[in-house]
């Protein structure tokens, strides 16, 4: 059997274990993983909790210049609607030459390339380098509870390359910073002649407004052109028609540019709620990650870039991306990191998703000779 026909294989096999975020546990995931690690002769371990384990592996050199991370989740988020999928979501059907699958991009093709990569460069002796393996758990749902149990245990490693994939090299990410305004006001009857009330939502408008004149969304940088972004995703307050609100509830999601800090930009919402004037208020952080950007003159990032175009005949641009992702959570580490590369796919979180199993070899082989220079 080949090597493309090994991986393709085994990531197939991943398909079929639904690992959906909020619907199953990672556990089939991890024990399936870690199978296949023992089978190469490598020692895995499981990590984390019974409901969300992980799976780490070090694999040391004697004498090893260089520590290389590879790193991919393990779970997925949901299939949603079944019957808008052209074929079953875990069943990894290929037809020509795309297979389909929950999970086949985001990111189980990854945890089995890099599989395969890790265990083709051990072995090679030209390659003077330990590798850490590192599959989290419970990332799709925003927690990160993988990630951040395998921080304990991992090396300070001169390069991680994230699973994610794109024709595109991303060496960035925007962070974000995820808040709950809540305004309160008093209640009374909506009809009353003497006691009107304070509208709470009427607040919540003047908030709002004032926060969006902010321009935070509309911060930009080198490999950061899209911006800065602001949402206001969710909103509830009131409890029937002929009552005054007395409390209204914002949920704001900020995405983060690297010349964007947490604390600068709580200032600034503070000041815009405090000019309005006298409002009660409170702001609560519901989660926040830095975003970063490794430096796009990052030995490993050029010679993956000249390796690739050796490859495809030209090199691929580099970008930074919108979403965040465990990079985030990796990046305070301050390791040099790579969003993002990896072999054609589509329908990313939609129905039918997609990955063109004929660029795998290409991508391995890329990765391969790279890493095999990077560590010379």
């Amino acid at each position: 059997m080949s090597l493309k026909e090994e991986i393709i294989n085994f990531c197939g096999a991943l398909v079929a274990i639904p690992s959906q975020n909020h619907i199953n546990s990672e556990e089939g995931m991890a024990e399936a993983v870690f199978s296949k690690l023992r089978g190469f002769g490598f020692k895995p371990e499981i990590i984390g909790t019974k409901e969300h384990p992980s799976v780490i592996c070090h694999l040391e050199k004697p004498g090893a210049k260089k520590v290389i991370w590879l790193e991919a989740m393990l779970d997925t988020v949901p299939a949603g609607d079944e019957t808008k999928w052209d074929y079953p979501p875990f069943e990894g059907k290929i037809d020509g030459s795309r297979m389909y699958g929950r999970g086949v991009a985001d990111s189980k093709i990854a945890i089995a390339i890099f599989s395969y990569l890790a265990k083709e460069l051990y072995e090679n002796p030209e390659f003077n380098a330990s590798i850490f393996l590192g599959f989290d758990a419970d990332e799709q749902g925003g927690n990160f509870t993988g990630i951040k149990e395998i921080l304990k245990h991992a090396p300070r490693a001169d390069i991680c390359i994230l699973g994610y994939q794109g024709k595109e090299v991303s060496i960035g990410a925007r962070g974000w910073l995820r808040l709950t305004i809540t305004t309160l006001g008093k209640s009374a009857h909506t009809g009353s002649r003497l006691k009107k009330g304070v509208n709470a939502i009427h607040l919540m408008a003047q908030v709002i407004n004032s926060v969006n004149q902010l321009g935070l969304d509309a911060k930009t940088q080198p490999f950061f052109e899209f911006g800065s972004s602001l949402n206001v995703s969710q909103i509830s307050g009131g409890k029937i028609i002929n009552v005054v609100p007395d409390r209204c509830e914002a949920k704001l999601d900020i995405r983060l540019i690297p010349s964007q800090s947490k604390e600068e930009v709580l200032a600034q919402i503070k000041q815009a709620i405090k000019d309005i004037g006298d409002i009660e208020y409170t702001i609560d952080e519901l989660g926040h990650e830095p975003a970063y950007l490794t430096d796009p003159n990052n030995e490993f990032v050029k010679i993956l870039q000249s390796t690739a175009q050796g490859v495809l005949g030209e090199p691929p641009p580099l970008i930074a991306s919108g979403q965040g992702s465990a990079g985030n959570v990796i990046s305070k580490l301050g390791i040099p990191i790579i969003n993002a590369f990896g072999v054609e796919s589509d329908n990313v979180h939609a129905p039918n998703e997609w990955i063109n199993v004929d660029t795998i070899p290409q991508v391995f082989e890329i990765y391969k000779q790279a890493l095999l220079e990077y560590c010379k």
